[in-house]
């Protein structure tokens, strides 16, 4: 019998794999670009 388990990865893992780890010039671009919005967001409410 096939045994077919989900394999759970944390946000981190993803975020390292799709997009790169940190200290990388893509992560960088990627969390100011983040820190950005949540700024935006936070100065509409």
């Amino acid at each position: 019998m096939k045994s077919d388990k989900l394999k759970s990865k944390s946000l981190d893992e993803m975020i390292d794999m799709h997009i790169g780890v940190e200290g990388t010039e893509k992560r960088n671009a990627f969390e100011e670009e983040l820190r950005l919005d949540i700024l935006g967001h936070t100065i509409k409410k």
